[in-house]
């Protein structure tokens, strides 16, 4: 088997059968299979209708496990030389599957990971890749929090122009569309379980590179990302405050892992200083209470 795709469902059924419909229409060129694990979907018809979805592999969690651990429960069940860690708010432009091992065989062994330049449904360049956080970086972004209202808004999240050349080294590459040699899983592990969502990409790859392997973005898969899509509530808030919390927590528990502890000791002072844009934020006051414990509470 050439290639394992593994995509984490949980809410998003119209989503993720618009994912594999394009899997299934554009690839033509490898052995693949499609592992679709479903994180206790209660909301819709997620169930039902991917359990009868012919040719994948359906994976029911009896809880919702968040993104690695239900990534992690998929991959036994992969036979493939790559695993395609694919988000069910993507869908595929073309034989992307394809694309990711032919690149991927030409490549160094010591590339371990490997993204595409992810594309907005309106074709215009989406967030692909980011720095590997660092305090500096940390430290930034909430200063920058202060003084977002006082200028111009500027787009969130890195993205490719044209011009750049591929493929190119990247810190790491985001979680929507990941693609992993089988052998590093095998010998540097998946996804830390002690995460629930976010970060864990960060984490993991972070890992890798600690023991000498690279994260790279190549250039002939075409995906686009509905980024936000697989948590909208249709609502006026652009997140949810669990979300948030859920972010805020992972946060934490990278710097905590991936830093000495005097470094992460600063990070939580630094975070501290977000306080009080939460008590101004939008959300209800039971919201606010629930960011301002996750921003106050030691990660155990």
């Amino acid at each position: 088997m050439d290639i394992s795709v593994i995509i984490v469902n949980y809410n998003t059924c119209k989503l993720t059968c618009r994912c594999l419909d394009s899997i299934f229409e554009l690839t033509k060129e490898v052995q693949f299979e499609v592992i679709v694990v479903d994180n206790a979907s209660q909301k819709d018809d997620s169930k039902q209708v991917l359990s009868q979805y012919s040719g994948i592999q359906f994976i029911q969690a009896q809880t919702n496990l968040g993104f690695g651990k239900a990534n992690n429960l998929g991959f036994p069940y992969a036979t493939g030389r790559y695993v395609l860690f694919l988000n069910s708010d993507t869908y595929l432009l073309n034989d992307a599957l394809s694309a990711f091992v032919h690149e991927m065989d030409q490549l160094p062994d010591i590339v371990a990971c490997a993204g595409a330049p992810l594309l907005a449904e309106d074709g215009s360049a989406n967030q692909s890749y980011a720095p590997m956080p660092t305090l500096k970086w940390y430290a930034t972004a909430v200063c920058g929090l202060y003084i977002k209202p006082f200028v111009r808004k500027r787009s969130a999240g890195i993205v490719i122009s044209p011009p750049q050349v591929l493929p190119m080294e990247v810190p790491y590459v985001i979680g929507a569309d990941l693609c992993i040699r089988r052998e590093v899983i095998e010998r540097c592990g998946l996804f830390d379980p002690d995460f629930f969502m976010y970060y864990e990409e960060s984490e993991m790859q972070n890992r890798y590179q600690r023991q000498g392997y690279k994260s790279y973005l190549i250039a002939s898969p075409q995906i686009v990302h509905l980024e936000g899509a697989s948590y909208s509530s249709g609502g006026s808030k652009s997140y949810p405050a669990q979300v948030w919390s859920w972010y805020l927590q992972s946060q934490a528990l990278f710097f905590k892992k991936t830093q000495p502890y005097y470094k992460y000791l600063i990070y939580r002072i630094i975070s501290l200083l977000s306080a009080p844009l939460c008590l101004r934020s939008y959300y209800s006051m039971r919201e606010k209470r629930m960011l301002m414990k996750t921003l106050l509470c030691p990660i155990p």
